[in-house]
């Protein structure tokens, strides 16, 4: 079993800071289209499909967590009801901390907020996936670093972003593929696997 970890933000949705009004979702173009095709192509016995993203909003006060675990739930529905049933979200893990804002218990360095991988090794003990195996897709450069530090093949969406190259001090971290779209980033994962002998 693997997964492909997708960020939410930038990524499936347009990123419109703080999101967590289910009325203000818009998807992102052709994401719809993308979660589709992973959908149909890589199965759930195969691969699941899980969302990780950071909601410091919650440790920032603009939201409560129990808002937070709201619009999850409402963001999986919009992806089914979007897709007319063909897209599925297996998982959807959120980190809703911040290491210098808000207050205890949301004030804190977790292992869990991007950079850190704290979201993909839960994820990993939960489904049982090979890391190894798997696909972490953002827009954000620590995407890519939580993504290289759980060994997963890392693609960065430089819709927003010019820079694919994400920086740990003065070491830089490079993601395996760039492009310009989630649906792109799925054409990439089909053909990686397919070069792995997977498909």
């Amino acid at each position: 079993m693997f997964a492909v970890f997708l960020d939410r933000d930038g990524v499936i949705n347009v990123d419109t800071d703080y999101l967590c009004q289910i009325q203000q979702l818009v998807f992102a173009p052709r994401a719809i289209d993308a979660l589709i095709r992973l959908s149909e192509e890589l199965p759930p016995e195969l691969c699941k499909i899980i969302v990780v993203t950071n909601q410091s909003g919650v440790a920032r006060g603009l939201f409560t967590e129990a808002q937070c675990v709201q619009f999850g739930r409402d963001f999986v529905e919009a992806v089914t009801h979007e897709s007319r049933g063909k897209a599925r979200i297996d998982d959807y893990l959120y980190c809703p901390h911040h290491p210098a804002e808000g207050a205890p218990p949301y004030l804190a360095d977790c292992d869990c907020r991007k950079p850190k991988p704290g979201l993909l090794t839960r994820a990993q003990s939960t489904h049982d996936i090979d890391l190894l195996q798997s696909f972490l897709v953002g827009d954000q450069n620590r995407d890519i670093l939580a993504g290289k530090a759980a060994s997963c093949f890392t693609i960065f969406i430089r819709s927003y972003h010019s820079n694919a190259n994400a920086h740990d001090g003065d070491k830089p971290t490079y993601p395996d593929a760039s492009c310009i779209n989630l649906y792109d980033a799925v054409e990439i994962i089909i053909q990686e696997l397919s070069n792995r002998g997977g498909t």
